[in-house]
């Protein structure tokens, strides 16, 4: 005997769909939320799949996007220093009426030191061939100045990092502030007793200034022999406070723009190197 077929419109589906909707609207909460676990129990492994797939996806598109924070800092590093040169060389068009003056690399090499033992205030190096060291030559590290030379003999070097308690260093907040920065002997550095006048923020850049300086004063070098033929970067600006000494000054903490204590090489700006 032939089984007679049911045959249902398509406007009878949509009534029944409705009305299903409108129960299931006006029901209990306490009844939507047992169907809701019994179709996460009865659809669990689609879902889980799916999940692991977008988890996988996500954690995948995150490693390739990392970058190493030392990298990170090297490279900002860097492009503070051009923004820098690029701010300098466009002051420099301007006053020699449009013509381009000097590459402020010229007349200077670089020497790579690697590091032999490192301390809060000071890093030996030890280098290779090479003439032309003096005491005072600026020492970079990661593309940001983290000290002078203090002493030298045949093949080594001693770096007085500007963290020092004795070491003095002009520097430059900004685009205008000159001052004259103090080691701290704790990984950081001083600029004490400065103006509120400067609204100096955390945050702000700080550059080794091109400039001499004599006693706690930063003046243009004029005809004097300069260790840097421009600015570059050092550090920047980790908590300004109001000094002890008088309320209407700041005293300013300077932390490195590098990570000393990780670095492996240094080089050392030779200024006129011998031929």
């Amino acid at each position: 005997m032939a089984r007679k077929h049911t045959k249902v419109s398509r406007r009878m589906l949509f009534t029944w769909l409705m009305l299903c909707g409108f129960i299931l609207l006006l029901a209990p909460q306490n009844l939507t939320g047992k169907i809701q676990l019994g179709f996460v129990r009865v659809f669990r492994w689609p879902l889980s799949i799916g999940g692991d797939f977008a988890l996988t996806a996500n954690t995948q598109q995150t490693l390739e996007d990392a970058v190493p924070r030392r990298e990170y800092d090297k490279l900002q590093n860097h492009r503070d220093n051009l923004e820098e040169l690029v701010r300098v060389q466009r002051e420099k068009i301007e006053k020699l009426y449009g013509l381009y003056n000097t590459y402020p690399w010229q007349g200077a090499d670089l020497m790579v030191a690697d590091v032999i033992t490192a301390s809060i205030s000071e890093l030996t190096v030890k280098y290779g061939k090479g003439t032309g060291l003096v005491k005072g030559l600026y020492v970079l590290g990661d593309n940001s100045i983290i000290g002078t030379i203090s002493d030298f003999s045949s093949g080594t070097a001693h770096v007085k990092l500007f963290t020092d308690p004795t070491s003095k260093m002009p520097v430059r907040i900004g685009k205008s502030v000159e001052r004259m920065m103090q080691g701290n002997g704790d990984s950081s550095a001083k600029i004490p007793l400065l103006p509120k006048v400067h609204k100096v923020k955390v945050g702000d850049k700080v550059f080794a200034s091109n400039k001499k300086m004599v006693g706690d004063e930063v003046f243009a070098s004029n005809n004097q022999v300069r260790f840097l033929d421009t600015s570059m970067i050092v550090g920047t600006v980790a908590q300004v406070k109001t000094s002890r000494k008088d309320p209407l000054l700041l005293d300013v903490t300077v932390r490195p723009a590098c990570d000393i204590e990780k670095l492996e090489n240094v080089a050392i700006i030779i200024i006129n190197p011998p031929k």
